[in-house]
């Protein structure tokens, strides 16, 4: 039962189960909805209470909130091999509850899908080096089909995410996931769109050229503080300048690269043997323009 509290509806089934049942209330009860999400937020209380409610539900769960459902151990499906199941059906709510075994056991709990009809799946043995074909049920393959790409995308997104750590500006933490979630998806689009045949970057490879794009069109000089120094003091001291290497999206666009004359010599990005006053002004790297050597063209093809 719900019980108002301000704004807020609240069940007895716990805070994460309010989240589900908060969002499902735009669902049409009775029409064959279905509705997945995983272990996180998935009951055998909240299977049953949607159930009541008409809506039909697919999801992960974890094995301590199956109040003593008694499944087969896994060493007993492990033996049996990768795609070995057992299973139970909750019969108050009509829920079913399987248990199956990839490289890990897997528990699932649906209100509508069941073990058949099974099919195979391909799945990395890293013991062989190779993919195999691993049995599956029907629940399984739905929910691969309907989750399979947000739990893909949490992955990505645990590989490589920004690290925030003040308390205080919580929202700082949903500007930087939808940050994190936007280089995802692009890079994404990036293998989908990939000419055939040309090597695609990794996810770190495509983040750090994003970052390195959006530096370059920044200014990174910050007032220093304390007493401006002297021109003595400033001849002084030695200065090196440094350039980063521009993302090869922006050295290979082909658009805005232009030579420029130099006062001092600089070593080449190409051929390092010499230096050269010459450099491209998007680039900012010094390049050899000469009657023998292009190491300009070079640089920007290939």
């Amino acid at each position: 039962m719900y019980t108002g509290k301000g704004s807020v509806d609240v069940s007895d089934l716990g805070v994460r189960a309010d989240f589900v049942l908060r969002l499902a209330r735009g669902i049409p009860k009775h029409k064959n909805y279905k509705l997945f999400f995983d272990n996180w937020f998935s009951s055998l209380d909240l299977a049953q209470t949607l159930s009541d409610q008409g809506i039909l539900t697919l999801a992960t769960v974890k094995a301590n909130r199956l109040k003593g459902c008694a499944l087969e151990s896994d060493s007993k499906l492990k033996a049996r091999g990768r795609g070995s199941y057992d299973w139970r059906v909750e019969t108050q709510s009509n829920a079913i509850v399987v248990k199956w075994y990839d490289n890990k056991p897997v528990h699932l709990i649906s209100t509508y899908a069941a073990l058949d009809p099974e099919d195979t799946c391909r799945q990395w043995d890293g013991k062989r080096k190779e993919y195999v074909d691993v049995k599956r049920t029907y629940c399984v393959k739905e929910y691969n089909r309907f989750m399979g790409g947000i739990d893909l995308a949490d992955m990505l997104l645990e590989l490589y995410r920004i690290d925030f750590k003040s308390r205080s500006k919580w929202y700082m933490r949903i500007f930087f996931f939808l940050f994190d979630l936007s280089v995802v998806n692009g890079w994404l689009l990036y293998r989908r769109f990939l000419a055939a045949g040309q090597k695609p970057m990794n996810l770190l490879q495509f983040k750090t050229d994003v970052a390195r794009a959006l530096l370059s069109g920044a200014s990174l000089a910050t007032p220093k503080r304390g007493r401006p120094l002297s021109d003595a003091d400033t001849n002084s001291q030695k200065k090196r300048n440094y350039t980063c290497r521009p993302p090869d999206s922006t050295r290979l666009d082909g658009q805005g690269h232009f030579p420029a004359w130099i006062e001092s010599k600089q070593r080449y990005r190409v051929c390092v043997q010499a230096h050269s006053k010459v450099k491209c002004v998007k680039c900012e790297a010094s390049l050899c323009f000469t009657p023998n050597r292009n190491c300009f063209l070079t640089y920007h093809t290939m």
